[in-house]
């Protein structure tokens, strides 16, 4: 009796001592109070298909994935999974770029976005941007706590996430009163799609996202080739050239629109690579698959 008592105290100590480790590591933060803006009917829990997938949000919020304290950059990315608007990518263009970025040095937040869903948001056009926006005030609200400069968050975003990333970039929101300000001060922008021009844009996310507004302004408003101004922040964005799901044009266009009016950018049109690779393997994807250590590398380098 002595000895599994003995054992079960040396658990608990054990279990004192690490829980805090594992907590500082990953952390789940509700964007919203209950319910959140736009809500028409709220899901009881989340909706999953096979490779876990997403493909209705009962909880929006921000994932955090904390670096190592010796590694830590005070830099923090806002990381948006793509999937047409239709489901969110969250492993491969999620979880795994976060824990690539965290192991940097960055602070990586995934965001679980609310998905543009007739039957469960007003106004669902408004919906994902609406979150985006308010991970990236999550972040700066809180970055004394977590040891990130508030001048140095950014986003990034895979396809139709680096839609949303650019969106974001596009319209960023000054404080105002208590509320900080949602802008990014930098953007990763993977294989994204850019605009919603019809000749240009992935049909898929056009139709998902903007759904009865296709045809009206808000097709202007979400081109972001077309709402770059001086504000806008610079921009790291990845295509390849063998792209036959988002044509690399959109990727090309909004890099000569940050270009012209002098906003740091830096593009890189590859081979070879294809679209939805996330990390990236550089057997299947070739150069491409290298595109993390040049963002680093680039995220360094406008801070200096």
């Amino acid at each position: 009796m002595k000895k599994i008592r003995f054992y079960t105290l040396l658990s608990l100590v054990f279990l004192i001592w690490y829980s805090p480790k594992l907590e500082a590591q990953v952390r789940h933060i509700p964007l919203w109070d209950n319910p959140p803006p736009f809500t028409k009917r709220l899901l009881e829990h989340d909706h999953y298909r096979e490779g876990g997938r997403i493909t209705g949000v009962a909880v929006p919020e921000i994932i955090v994935y904390y670096p190592p304290m010796e590694r830590a950059n005070q830099t923090a990315i806002l990381i948006c999974p793509g999937g047409g608007y239709g489901h969110l990518s969250m492993e491969k263009e999620g979880h795994a770029i976060a824990r690539a970025y965290a192991e940097k040095g960055y602070l990586a937040a995934v965001l679980k976005y609310r998905l543009p869903m007739d039957e469960l948001l007003e106004e669902p056009h408004k919906v994902p941007l609406a979150d985006a926006q308010q991970g990236l005030r999550t972040l700066r609200q809180n970055a004394k706590e977590w040891n990130i400069h508030p001048d140095r968050i950014g986003i990034a975003g895979f396809s139709a996430g680096g839609h949303l990333a650019a969106s974001a970039s596009v319209h960023g929101e000054p404080a105002s009163g208590a509320t900080v300000s949602s802008n990014a001060n930098f953007s990763i922008l993977i294989y994204p799609v850019i605009s919603m021009e019809s000749s240009l844009t992935h049909q898929g996310s056009r139709t998902k996202l903007l759904g009865d507004q296709m045809g009206t302004s808000w097709e202007n408003y979400y081109s972001a080739e077309q709402q770059v101004d001086a504000d806008t922040p610079p921009a790291f964005l990845v295509h390849s050239w063998d792209d036959r799901t988002v044509a690399a044009e959109n990727s090309i266009r909004y890099a000569q629109a940050l270009n012209r009016l002098g906003i740091k950018v830096e593009l890189h049109l590859f081979q070879h690579g294809g679209h939805g690779y996330g990390l990236g393997d550089k057997e299947k994807h070739g150069n491409s698959a290298t595109w993390l250590s040049l963002s680093d590398a680039w995220i360094r380098g406008i801070f200096e």
